[in-house]
């Protein structure tokens, strides 16, 4: 499906009364998380995002547990410029979101690992030493793939 269809299909379910609140929250909360970033330092900004926000309650999710205890210090003054910015936020609730980066997408791009050459080495030796097996056929899969088997 295009984007095109999608933007068509989610307009169109926009207008309907049944998903009106639905789509004005998220609106709500894209915009919080638009102001949430420029008032974050660049370092902690990357590495959170808001999770929801009900009856002025705001949840911010963390990566880890660091960037969670961080963002508990800055608590307060987080509160106050959220207030500053126009938000009627009344608490702030931290969590660590596990693999939430993944789920954002990271920051880093895909590049293809390469094993060094003593791995390579060390890979065939082990290779060439064991019995036809499961074992064996993936590492020798693993040595094509790399494009260097020695």
């Amino acid at each position: 499906m295009t984007a095109r269809k999608i933007d068509f299909y989610l307009g169109t379910l926009r207008l309907t009364p049944e998903h009106q609140r639905l789509f004005n929250h998220v609106e709500k909360l894209t915009e919080m998380q638009r102001a949430f970033k420029k008032i974050m330092p660049l370092n902690l900004g990357k590495h959170c995002a808001l999770g929801g926000f009900s009856e002025g309650s705001l949840t911010i999710c963390a990566d880890n547990g660091a960037i969670a205890a961080k963002l508990r210090h800055m608590l307060p003054s987080l509160l106050l410029k959220l207030q500053a910015a126009g938000y009627e936020v009344t608490a702030i609730r931290i969590a660590v979101q596990a693999n939430y980066s993944d789920i954002r997408g990271n920051d880093f791009p895909d590049k293809k690992r390469q094993i060094d050459k003593g791995g390579i080495r060390s890979l065939n030796v082990l290779a060439a030493g064991l019995e036809d097996s499961p074992l064996k056929t993936a590492l020798e899969s693993l040595l094509e793939k790399q494009g260097r088997r020695l």
